[in-house]
């Protein structure tokens, strides 16, 4: 009787590799992908060179290609491209160093074309790209580039840097730039600066215009001036209008808490506050740096009410942790009890019930939930299926409460696609309904699926799903 065998190393092993052999050549016939990656596999052999020459014909063939590729071929230039980065960094870097930096650079270089070419809204492309960012640091540091010259390809990048690609460049190479590249790199974005400040260009930015061009240099200069530990350095990249953005002072604040300049930094959050008037902008950015300044010029009391007031504005988890942690022993289940109550009557229902299955506070859920199902809403899938997966264990009913949201919403508009993900409710409500003794004024089981026959008698798509 033939048996069903896994395919694991230590099976495939006992084909023997020759039988393998064969096997992988008669599929990469076919499939140009496997070939190159044995190509590189085999040529790992012959030294750091020939793995090299193979690369670099295989990244000029990238650069070349302009046509737009469909989803299915996007998908895979994305994994052959994280392949190849790998190979660099993995295989080559090991032996040589310098090839490597040489070859992740042209790696990044194909960033503008392959994002003409591949649809990036999963942003997979983009984030191929900026691993290679990162991994240029300890490759630089490794085959140790000379720290002018890494200046100045720097500063070639960052200075064209329309896809955002490098904005993290300086940063993965400030240790191989060491001080004097540092030095060396903000001497010139500084004169690049100054050059491209016209009179024009400053009236248009005091009107309030963004500038992407500006945005890049002072990016660059704010990453050098962090690495230095320069707080005025960092605060100068800041002028006018900046100075009032709630996000800006946040991260000035920070810059000026890190130099032990508490107070100050106090004083730049206290310019930029976030208000009605700027629609709360960057308000939790500002609030965690404000807190921060807060203990560390030992204002608890201060920092404490700002943690609350937050919790309850924004119903965020993180807050009510760190206050409760901050209270004394038995204070804190007291003040715990009354932040989820508060929790539980807000006026926000989804918020509420994520915030009770996250920390968790499930039987107040459960209330929540058999309290207020009428004003919770069966089209949010990606709230409900997880909540319902929570509570079903000890308490059956809220999760059947919210399985039925889900149903409803799905057949009331007709979405066909949902069907299966309906069907599968409806297959889980079947197996919780033998754990609930009392519906508690709510339709049982064989109501709610009586009245789906009798509201949605045409949708056979479904019904029939119910059937197999």
């Amino acid at each position: 009787m033939a048996t069903n065998r896994k395919l694991t190393i230590e099976t495939l092993t006992k084909l023997g590799a020759p039988k393998l052999a064969e096997l992988l050549i008669a599929e990469a016939a076919g499939n140009r992908r496997l070939k190159q990656t044995l190509k590189l596999a085999t040529s790992t052999e012959d030294g750091p060179a020939a793995l090299g020459a193979i690369l670099r014909r295989r990244l000029v063939s990238l650069a070349k290609s302009r046509s737009v590729l469909p989803y299915d071929k996007g998908r895979e230039l994305i994994a052959e491209l994280d392949e190849l980065r790998t190979t660099i960094i993995e295989t080559i870097a090991a032996e040589d160093s310098r090839l490597a930096f040489e070859l992740l650079w042209e790696f990044l270089d194909l960033h503008p074309s392959i994002l003409e070419r591949v649809d990036d809204s999963s942003g997979r492309v983009g984030s191929v790209f900026r691993m290679a960012c990162d991994d240029l640091g300890p490759i630089a540091q490794q085959a140790r580039i000379e720290p002018e010259a890494l200046a100045g390809t720097v500063f070639e990048k960052v200075t064209n840097n329309s896809y955002g690609t490098y904005d993290g460049l300086v940063v993965s190479l400030a240790s191989a730039l060491g001080q004097e590249g540092r030095a060396a790199l903000r001497g010139r974005v500084l004169e690049r600066r100054q050059q491209y400040l016209t009179e024009d260009k400053r009236a248009e930015i005091a009107a309030g215009r963004y500038d992407f061009t500006l945005s890049g240099l002072l990016l660059a200069l704010r990453d050098i001036a962090e690495c230095e530990g320069d707080a005025d350095a960092f605060i100068d990249t800041y002028q006018g209008r900046d100075l009032t953005n709630p996000r800006f002072a946040s991260e000035i604040a920070l810059q000026l808490l890190r130099s032990g300049r508490g107070q100050e930094a106090l004083s730049y959050l206290d310019r930029a506050t976030p208000s009605a008037e700027n629609r709360h902008f960057g308000q939790t950015e500002w609030t965690d740096a404000r807190v921060a300044v807060l203990d560390t010029l030992q204002r608890v009391g201060e920092a404490q009410n700002l943690r609350l007031a937050f919790f309850r504005a924004r119903l965020s988890p993180s807050h009510l942790r760190a206050y409760l942690d901050r209270l004394p022993d038995f204070d804190d289940v007291e003040a715990e009890d009354q932040a989820l109550d508060f929790v539980a009557g807000h006026s926000n229902v989804h918020a509420a019930l994520a915030f009770l299955v996250w920390w968790p506070a499930l039987e107040r859920a459960a209330r929540l939930v058999r309290v207020r199902i009428s004003d919770i809403d069966g089209d949010r899938y990606e709230l409900l299926d997880p909540a319902a997966g929570a509570l079903e264990g000890k308490y059956p009913l809220a999760a059947v409460l919210l399985r039925r949201a889900l149903i409803e919403v799905t057949l009331h508009k007709g979405r066909a696609t949902r069907y299966k993900h309906a069907a599968r409710n409806v297959r889980e409500i079947d197996s919780l309904n033998a754990q609930i003794k009392d519906y508690a004024g709510f339709e049982t089981h064989e109501q709610f699926v009586a009245r789906l026959l009798r509201t949605h008698p045409r949708k056979t798509g479904f019904w029939s799903l119910l059937g197999d």
